[in-house]
């Protein structure tokens, strides 16, 4: 069944009209046939997946082909907003869903900006995009009304020529009356740590989105007109204000993200020795790179569509520019610098010296721009044996034009630095290149080779499956910090901290922080408070960030709780848990969902919806042969212990790991194999695909750990079956193939036509092996 079967028959699931007043429509969008189709997802699948992430990840399993390759235009490019995006304080964010080009996992990636709000407020809730039109296309949406135009004029574009020329030829200008998600000349070339990007800073860039929007032959889809506006009750905007100010009165935005933005977290993981340095060997770098020595070049904040918070720094280094917002602000804060609480009056009071990255008074494009984040300081920072900031910031610049992502991109280089330092490679692979750490203008030039994928750089652009893709030897992958495929994405090295461990371990989309990290396990006055923990995670969790035991309980509500923000369309940086234990929760969430979609929604539920949205993540990693072997974590972490910092010697105890994974997979409803069990996943199977049937093995085969499966795809035949089997057990199909084994269904055997005997939606499914004798 290819994908417009696939979308026929779910929109004969779907309705013609809202389900509730605000919700928006599914717009399937056919690129190979300028064609479109659209309809409502049901009242059930909202109350259980909502909508964003959640409602992408339901689009996505019913559409998937599993058997495609990630780049194939049969394989969907989803994009998804919140079902309160546009209409909260801080909802400004929006999902890009599909399988992963990068990695082993699914592809799901978080922004926002200004394009969610303009999908959502032009009335789609998703926007699915599946073949490929021979010629390169922009897709143009101005509410009901679609335009493919010819895309040819815009190759080879970046970041920032692509803006400045759509403005011009559209008359038009993005953040006022147009919104874009666009791909760069990375995504075209279709570079695996490439991005999608939502503005000049704002990117969809885990998993390779860039490229896998370039397979599809399309370089930007452009949202035009003024945005529509959207009436909201007398309650609702009150129930905005009170969001509002819990925003605004905690003290993480106060004193820090609307001052400097992100990296604040510099400081603290340096202090404590968690910060990774050249590809996680060093735990700790220069304080040159503290959020102080920014100021200078910092003359303000900016913000996606009305946010109160302002959390994106600007970034100025031409003669004349402005700086010194923020400066200081974080003198005297201890914050989560508090196991040494003497940081917090460290101030540098650095001085503005930048003269062009050559020291020669020459300046360009990328001496201004936004940003950086602390991921930025982190991976372009101590992971790279950088520690100027004006290098840190150049870099950062040039990555938003690129499309690059900073995480993966970091790391790949990290990685061959290393490989480099060991003698692995030399300049014989590296083209003459030398990658000793810290060689900035190397660095500079190589991201501009990864976008072209020129030279070494098309080492870089195959990110993580550089060993697969046969560019390095297997010894390799003993020093890739990456886990099912994806590198780490955040700079933390997480040795000490355990539940970060756990997280970065059991992540859907591979490691990444941004799933489930417990940010709070580096905040000592939430540690030494025992009750408090304790009803902050629903479960007794151990003080000690390097402790082991409960800390399951912590990452299973960090899980649930991003599943949902990332579902209604709440930013992360503003949401419970992630920052602080002040900012707005699921009992905020539940009042603004029930005033605009009547679902009757409450915190028990939304808790189920976050374990649910993450138990179909798991369903899809399952189809694309991920298991529970999958959910653990780099070597190093395991065999080397780290040296600087209050935990010297500390590392992952591999025994200790196992057990906690398998306390977070009990509690969490999972199976071995990191996979909803049968119960749940015939719950959940019901509601994704309408269809579900439980097959009963006839012997312990592996990857079905319960002797027991659910398969959810509609089956006509007992012969369809053992096809579908096949492909849900690879792992096991000599068994599966024996022709001794005859199938019982609901108790009756069948014995002849198998290939017109249907199999009922809820049947029960038996093998029995065939006895014989004389």
């Amino acid at each position: 069944m290819d994908i417009k079967q696939r979308v026929e028959r779910l929109l004969s699931r779907m309705h013609d009209t809202p389900q509730y007043p605000t919700q928006g429509k599914v717009l399937f969008v056919d690129l190979e046939n300028r064609s479109s189709q659209s309809g409502y997802l049901p009242k059930d699948v909202v109350s259980t997946f909502l909508a964003g992430r959640g409602g992408n990840m339901f689009l996505l399993y019913n559409l998937l082909q599993e058997d495609k390759d990630a780049l194939d235009p049969e394989v969907p490019l989803i994009f998804g907003t919140g079902i309160l995006t546009s209409n909260m304080p801080a909802g400004t964010r929006g999902n890009v869903t599909s399988r992963s080009p990068e990695s082993h996992a699914i592809l799901d990636s978080n922004a926002g900006d200004y394009f969610p709000t303009f999908l959502k407020r032009n009335g789609y809730d998703h926007l699915v995009l599946f073949g490929r039109n021979p010629q390169w296309t922009l897709l143009n949406i101005r509410q009901d009304k679609l335009e493919f135009i010819d895309a040819t004029p815009y190759l080879g574009m970046d970041n920032l020529e692509l803006t400045e020329t759509i403005q011009r030829d559209f008359d038009c200008t993005e953040q006022k009356d147009m919104a874009m998600a666009r791909i760069t000349s990375a995504g075209e070339n279709q570079v695996l740590c490439s991005g999608i990007m939502g503005g000049i800073k704002a990117i969809w860039a885990r998993g390779g989105a860039g490229a896998k929007m370039g397979s599809l032959n399309l370089k930007a889809v452009m949202i035009q007109g003024k945005l529509p506006t959207f009436e909201l009750s007398k309650e609702f905007k009150i129930q905005n204000k009170d969001i509002g100010k819990k925003i605004l009165s905690t003290s993480v935005i106060q004193n820090a993200l609307k001052t400097v933005g992100t990296p604040f977290l510099y400081k603290p993981s340096r202090v404590l020795g968690a910060m990774g340095t050249k590809n996680n060997q060093e735990t700790t770098w220069h304080d040159t790179l503290d959020a102080d020595n920014f100021d200078p070049y910092r003359p303000g904040m900016s913000r996606c569509y009305q946010c109160p918070v302002r959390c994106r720094a600007d970034n100025d280094m031409l003669p004349g520019g402005k700086g010194g917002w923020g400066a200081s602000a974080l003198t005297g804060i201890a914050g989560n610098a508090s196991y040494d609480k003497q940081q917090s009056e460290l101030d540098h009071h650095k001085l503005r010296t930048y003269n062009g990255i050559n020291e020669d008074g020459v300046f360009d494009k990328y001496d201004k721009g936004e940003g950086p984040e602390y991921i930025i300081v982190g991976k372009f920072g101590p992971n790279i044996g950088i520690k100027s900031p004006e290098q840190v910031l150049r870099l950062n610049n040039i990555l938003n034009d690129l499309a690059l992502d900073a995480s993966s991109a970091g790391a790949s280089i990290a990685w061959a630095m290393e490989l480099y330092q060991r003698g692995i490679i030399d300049q014989s692979d590296t083209g003459g290149l030398d990658l000793t750490w810290g060689n900035y203008p190397v660095v500079e030039q190589l991201l501009f080779m990864t976008v072209k994928r020129e030279g070494f750089g098309n080492v870089i652009a195959d990110s993580a499956r550089a060993v697969e893709n046969g560019h390095y030897p297997e010894e390799a992958l003993q020093y890739r910090m990456a886990v099912k495929g994806l590198f780490q994405s955040d700079p933390h090295d997480s040795r000490i901290l355990k539940a970060f461990a756990l997280g970065l371990a059991v992540a859907t989309r591979g490691m990444d922080h941004l799933r489930n990290r417990v940010t709070l396990e580096i905040n000592a006055r939430i540690n030494d408070d025992a009750k408090f923990k304790t009803e902050l995670y629903g479960g007794v969790v151990a003080p000690e960030p390097n402790g082991y035991q409960g800390k399951e309980y912590a990452v299973r509500r960090c899980e649930d709780t991003y599943a949902v923000g990332d579902s209604i369309g709440m930013c992360r940086f503003n949401t419970k848990l992630f920052n602080s234990p002040s900012l707005p929760d699921l009992t905020d969430f539940s009042d603004h969902l029930n005033e605009m979609t009547g679902l009757g929604l409450n915190v028990e539920s939304l808790y189920e919806s976050g374990r649910s949205i993450t138990g179909l993540e798991r369903m899809l990693n399952f189809r694309l042969g991920l298991r529970g072997k999958d959910d653990t974590l780099p070597p190093r972490w395991f065999d080397e212990p780290i040296n600087v910092g209050p935990f010297k010697g500390e590392k992952i105890d591999r025994d200790e790991f196992e057990a906690m994974k398998s306390r977070f997979y009990s509690i969490t409803g999972l199976n071995a194999e990191g996979t909803p069990a049968l119960d749940w996943h015939h719950k959940l199977s019901s509601l994704a695909t309408g269809y579900a049937i439980k097959v009963d093995l006839s012997e312990a085969m592996p990857g079905a750990p319960e002797q027991a499966l659910i398969i959810d795809e509609p089956i006509n035949s007992i012969s369809q079956l053992r096809q579908a089997l096949l492909r849900k057990l690879p792992e096991a199909s000599e068994q599966l193939s024996n022709d001794t084994i005859n199938i019982a269904i609901n108790g009756d055997m069948v014995l002849s036509g198998e290939q017109t005997t249907p199999v009922p939606n809820g049947s029960e499914v038996t093998l029995v092996p065939i006895i014989a004798g004389g």
